[in-house]
This record gives C-alpha cells, sequence and structure tokens, in this order.
C-alpha cells in the first residue's frame, strides 16, 4: 500500500508550519504534518498522512503566503489531484497518472 494524503507545495520566506492554518485552529490538518527539505526560491513541501483538506484550506495558505500554491490529493502513491490557486484567485486543476485515474473511474462506474 502506497501513501494516501496531501502534498502542499507554496513558496514563503516562513516555515509552512507557522502558518494559522496548520497551527491548531483546525484539529484536523495540525496531526502527522510533515515537513520536507525546502526547494529553491523559497518553494516548500508538507506531507499530511491525515486530516480533510478542504478548498478554503488553499485560499487561507495564499493569502498567508502572498504567494501561489498548490495541493496534490494523493491516492495509493498512483494517482493525484493537483489543484493550485494565485493571487488573484485563478484556480486550475491537474490529473497526475491520468492513465491510472482514468482506470479507476471505470471501474467505479462501470457501464450497463
Amino acid at each position: 500500500m502506497g501513501f494516501s494524503g496531501h502534498l502542499v507545495f507554496a513558496c514563503s520566506e516562513r516555515p509552512l508550519l507557522e502558518a494559522p492554518l496548520f497551527g491548531g485552529s483546525d484539529p484536523g490538518l495540525g496531526d502527522d504534518v510533515h515537513e520536507w527539505q525546502p526547494r529553491p526560491g523559497g518553494w516548500q513541501t508538507l506531507q499530511l498522512e491525515q486530516g480533510v483538506w478542504e478548498d478554503e484550506d488553499l485560499s487561507a495558505l495564499v493569502e498567508w503566503t502572498g504567494a501561489p500554491a498548490c495541493v496534490a490529493d494523493v491516492s495509493d502513491s498512483s494517482i493525484a489531484l493537483v489543484t493550485g490557486l494565485n493571487t488573484d484567485g485563478h484556480r486550475w486543476q491537474a490529473w497526475l497518472n491520468l492513465d491510472n485515474a482514468a482506470g479507476l473511474s471505470s471501474s467505479r462506474n462501470p457501464r450497463t
């Protein structure tokens, strides 16, 4: 069994764990959060093992950082739905490993 959870990507001069979003105001997001090594340009990654990531969480993170951010909803390490948001409110989505995602969708919704 692979990883299922959320990967959060954002650019900030401050550690993402300092964001109010992760500071205990939402008990579901503060649990089981792991920081990855920072990347060049201030990009940071958090791995959320549990908890629920809501659409408004991404808006709150973009507001706190003042920079675009995205979150990947990963399922068993094989597919992910990535949702991004910029500071102007433009939202986008993309599937990673689309063939597996399409196969999963068709197996759950067989045609009769």
